[in-house]
């Protein structure tokens, strides 16, 4: 039993990283979009452009992940604004110490080349592990009754 459980926390994890490896696209799609088109070189836009493209992305995952990574514990539960809350809560927790990653590269490496989009690679790593925990045993948990 015990081992069923692991395999089968993998496959739910191996699932959860491909939801945010789409997740990442969608971020960094936004992220380049909007610096490229604001020509973003202040310290202030290089900060509030990041949260456009993460809200895109929860968004997305949320959904993605409610139909498939965890749709055995879903099955019979509607997307709802509640879970919806939760796990962008969760999501939030985590962009805590993506934003502290991805200030810190930018403040050792500077604001010029591919520094922008490397820092919010790193910084968007830095939170999926936190983000999977937090999505399997708080948002996406299986209603007993």
């Amino acid at each position: 039993m015990k081992d069923i459980f692991k395999k089968f926390l993998r496959i739910q994890f191996i699932k959860f990283c491909i939801v945010g490896g789409l997740g990442f696209v969608t971020d960094m799609a936004v992220f380049t979009i909007l610096k490229n088109l604001l020509q973003a070189e202040s310290k202030l836009l290089l900060n509030i452009i990041p949260l456009f493209g993460y809200i895109a992305a929860v968004t997305q995952n949320y959904l993605i992940n409610h139909f498939w990574t965890f749709g055995d514990q879903t099955k019979k539960i509607s997307p709802s604004k509640k879970a919806y809350a939760i796990f962008f809560a969760v999501s939030l927790t985590a962009l805590m110490p993506r934003y502290i990653v991805y200030n810190y590269i930018l403040s050792s490496f500077g604001k010029s080349g591919l520094y922008p989009e490397f820092a919010n690679f790193v910084g968007i790593v830095a939170a999926t592990v936190f983000n999977f925990i937090g999505s399997k045993y708080f948002v996406f948990v299986k209603k007993e009754k």
